[in-house]
C-alpha cells in the first residue's frame, strides 16, 4: 500500500447537504503532495512506458481532436485499474470511499474509472449528463469523484458544472446524450478549479462540460464513478462488458479497423 492510511472520511455533514442541494461538492487537499507525486509518476509511466496500449483500435483508449487542427490526441485509459495497482488503490482509499458512503448513507460499489490526460490543445466536452436514459439498469445513484492530478483551471479546460439540476433528465429525447446549452441557466455554472490532491464529487445527472485545453501543459484527472450498493450492487464487470460491446459495434460499423482490448 503506497497511500497514507489512518485518514477517514473528509466530507462534513454540511458538505453532504451541499452535495444534496447543488449536485456537487468540492473537497480540498484530500491527498498529500507526496501521494500526488506518486500518482503523477504513475501517469507518466502509463503514458510513456506502455506505448503498445495507446492505439485507436484498443477499446481501452479514446482520442480527442485538437480544437483547431482536429489532429487526434490520446485522451483516456478506460478502464485503468487493471494496469495500475496504484490507481486501483486510489479508488478504494478510505478518504474517497467513506465520503461517498456518507453521501449514500450506505456502502458504495465501484462502477467504472477513467484516467483522462487532456493533452495541450485537446477539445473539451459539450454539455451533457452522465446517466444515459436509454441504458436499462444504469444506476440512478451514479456519481463521479474527480481527483485533480494536475491543476484544473479555466485556461486548461476544467470541468464546468451547473448546480441544482441533478434530480431529472434534461433531454426530452432518451436517445440524446448531449444537451442544448439553453436547457441550463448560465448563472448556475461553476468552474471546478482544483489543485493537485483536491477532489470534486458530482451526481451523474449534474449537467457538465468543459472547454478546450488552451495551454501548453497536460491537464490530467482521474474520474472514479460509484453507485450505491442497494442500486444494483457490484456492476463494474457487467458495465465494461456492455460498454466494450457498444464500442466494438460502433467501430466495426465505422470500418476503422479491428477493435480489440489490451
Amino acid at each position: 500500500m503506497l497511500l497514507e492510511t489512518g485518514r477517514d472520511s473528509v466530507i462534513s455533514e454540511d458538505q453532504r447537504r451541499q452535495y444534496q442541494d447543488d449536485g456537487f461538492v468540492v473537497l480540498r487537499r484530500v491527498f498529500s503532495p507526496r501521494e500526488m507525486g506518486l500518482i503523477q509518476e504513475e501517469c507518466n509511466r502509463l503514458l510513456n512506458h506502455t506505448p503498445s496500449l495507446i492505439a485507436p483500435n484498443n477499446l481501452r483508449c479514446r482520442f480527442m481532436p485538437h480544437h483547431l487542427s482536429r489532429e487526434p490526441l490520446f485522451e483516456v485509459f478506460d478502464p485503468v485499474n487493471d494496469i495500475s495497482p496504484l490507481l486501483q488503490e486510489v479508488c478504494f482509499n478510505t478518504r474517497i470511499l467513506s465520503s461517498v458512503e456518507l453521501i449514500y448513507r450506505e456502502p458504495a460499489e465501484l462502477f467504472k474509472e477513467k484516467l483522462i490526460f487532456k493533452m495541450p490543445g485537446a477539445s473539451g466536452y459539450d454539455l451533457h449528463q452522465d446517466i444515459p436514459q436509454n441504458w436499462p439498469g444504469w444506476p440512478r445513484s451514479f456519481l463521479t469523484v474527480l481527483l485533480a492530478i494536475d491543476g484544473c483551471h479555466r485556461d486548461n479546460g476544467c470541468t464546468e458544472v451547473y448546480r441544482g439540476y441533478h434530480d431529472t433528465f434534461l433531454s426530452a429525447d432518451p436517445d440524446r446524450y448531449m444537451l442544448p446549452n439553453d436547457c441550463v441557466c448560465s448563472t448556475r455554472k461553476q468552474f471546478l478549479e482544483l489543485e493537485p490532491g483536491d477532489i470534486a464529487v458530482f451526481h451523474g445527472l449534474t449537467p457538465h462540460g468543459s472547454a478546450p485545453n488552451r495551454t501548453d501543459g497536460t491537464r490530467r484527472a482521474f474520474y472514479i464513478s460509484y453507485n450505491a450498493r442497494s442500486d444494483g450492487g457490484d456492476q463494474r464487470q457487467s458495465h465494461y462488458m456492455a460498454f466494450q460491446a457498444m464500442l466494438r459495434s460502433r467501430m466495426e460499423a465505422g470500418s476503422v479497423g479491428v477493435p480489440y482490448f489490451q
